[in-house]
């Protein structure tokens, strides 16, 4: 029987102007012949029956018609559109829906668009006939009222942006889920290739220890009694009032069950998504990926540089193109009630996205997009999806279109000591520093003891002079180095500028 793969479906968008890769399968070592527009490739299967067609590149375009055929089988696929394609991955807020994100029921109503299409990757832990029949269910869908509430916001505006920009259709391939470390998307073998990613094999075999799969039901029928209840205080608190907190919900409603029991079917184990969810799309042709991701993993953020890397080359490898360009977020600001009130702060959001920036500096075909000037407090799941959405469209039309424009935050480049002060000079400052508001914070200076303390700080063009009494002779400098804070030094362009620290520049 010929067969492709899920992800290929009526609507679609192909990448264009790239090489368009087609694959199913059919019976062992039968023909399967390609034929997109004009073009025509013939292919044998392999002894399993698997085939890929390679069809070559085309421009970007609307109304094609993609057929495949074996012997008597056919399959068509119809109002295909040639574009842009990205994958979008990650965690939660990846996979926040623009209907639930900030002002999104006017996004949805506002969201027809024939050239935005999106293929929402089905959620499974594991492979099995669960997943093959939710595969059958999947296709593509087109950007519209009826159909957009359930795309990623971040992803959605994303390619709205984009869209304006290039004039050309775009597709997303969402393929997120939320609460889940960085480790869930590569391979065991690719974990078992640094210290870092074995240490996530050894934490997590050692939470399963012996548990058997009945036992592991077992709990997990007890966690969703639990998390039910929980929503359900949530969603009746919701109703009384649609604008209300999370700060209100977490005290009056408790806070959301997590995390959840560890057993070798969650999808929160490693290796596991990357083989039920992204290695089934692969290797759709694609210009890119998106990532925002790091939550989960904040308690081992010495690790995160690591962990990126090892990500970036194995997605790139799986899809045979180790110049695809990674775009991903910095983690915004948060923290939790508890810990503001108390006055703890272990700065594990701020070494993450140290490392984020380490990633972002050192890995070629990267861009990051940084959010130190949002998130909500109390709040890990910030609504205002739109500013995200657009810093890594800024990233993708600067970094991968080549568009002369602004898309980096302003960076720290070098600090100089003089007279008693520090004096910290900036690139990517798009025509000069300001202030959002005065005074400008979120600065703190240290002598050679490393105790540091809030600083006074002025600015002009690229530069800020730092000062404060508490520090005679300041050694060292950083900024917006807490999991929250306000800071509000942007570039001319409006971006904020990057967190850092120079006691330890980029944490290994």
């Amino acid at each position: 029987m010929l067969k492709s793969a899920a992800v290929f479906s009526d609507h679609m968008v192909l990448q264009c102007d790239k090489p368009i890769p087609v694959w199913g399968w059919t019976g062992a070592e039968k023909e399967v012949t390609a034929e997109l527009g004009e073009d025509t490739v013939t292919v044998k299967a392999d002894q399993t029956g698997y085939f890929m067609a390679l069809l070559p590149p085309r421009p970007a375009g609307r109304g094609c018609t993609l057929t495949l055929s074996s012997e008597n089988e056919t399959i068509h696929f119809t109002d295909i559109a040639i574009g842009e394609v990205w994958y979008a991955g990650g965690q939660s807020n990846m996979e926040l829906m623009l209907a639930e994100s900030l002002e999104g029921g006017k996004a949805v109503a506002e969201s027809r668009c024939e050239d935005i299409r999106f293929y929402m990757t089905p959620k499974c832990a594991v492979t099995g006939p669960e997943l093959e029949a939710a595969e059958a269910a999947s296709a593509w869908q087109v950007c519209g009222p009826e159909t957009s509430g359930v795309m990623s916001a971040v992803a959605y505006y994303f390619a709205r942006h984009l869209h304006a920009s290039r004039k050309v259709p775009v597709g997303i391939l969402c393929c997120a889920w939320g609460g889940t470390s960085i480790s869930c998307w590569m391979s065991e073998k690719q974990l078992q290739k640094t210290a870092a990613g074995m240490r996530y094999l050894e934490n997590y075999a050692a939470l399963v220890g012996d548990k058997t799969d009945a036992e592991y039901a077992a709990e997990m029928e007890v966690y969703w009694a639990d998390w039910n209840a929980w929503n359900d205080r949530v969603q009746a608190r919701r109703r009384q009032d649609p604008g209300v907190t999370w700060e209100v919900l977490n005290e009056e409603c408790g806070l959301c069950p997590w995390p959840q029991p560890a057993g070798w079917q969650s999808p929160f184990r490693p290796a596991g998504l990357f083989s039920s969810m992204t290695k089934r799309i692969c290797p759709y042709g694609i210009r890119g990926f998106l990532y925002y991701q790091g939550e989960e993993d904040e308690s081992r953020c010495a690790d995160y540089y690591w962990m990126m890397v090892s990500l970036i080359l194995e997605w790139r490898e799986a899809w045979g193109d180790m110049d695809l360009p990674f775009l991903f977020v910095q983690l915004p600001m948060y923290t939790g009630k508890a810990e503001w009130v108390n006055g703890l702060d272990d700065r594990h959001w701020a070494v993450l996205r140290d490392q984020q920036m380490k990633t972002a500096c050192l890995v070629r075909n990267t861009g990051l997009a940084v959010l130190a000037d949002c998130g909500e407090f109390d709040n890990i799941h910030p609504l205002d999806k739109e500013t995200v959405g657009t810093r890594l469209a800024l990233q993708a039309r600067s970094k991968v279109y080549g568009e002369k424009i602004c898309a980096d935050a302003p960076v720290m480049e070098r600090v100089e000591i003089c007279g008693g002060k520090a004096i910290v000079r900036f690139r990517n400052t798009g025509g000069g520093l300001k202030a959002a508001e005065e005074p400008i914070s979120c600065f703190e200076l240290a002598g050679t003891d490393e105790q540091f303390y809030p600083a006074k700080a002025s600015v002009e063009a690229d530069t800020v002079f730092l000062f404060t009494a508490e520090v005679p002779e300041p050694a060292y400098v950083r900024y917006a180095w807490h999991n929250y804070c306000r800071p509000n030094l942007l570039g001319g362009s409006g971006l904020p500028a990057a967190p850092f620290r120079t006691d330890r520049f980029f944490i290994n």
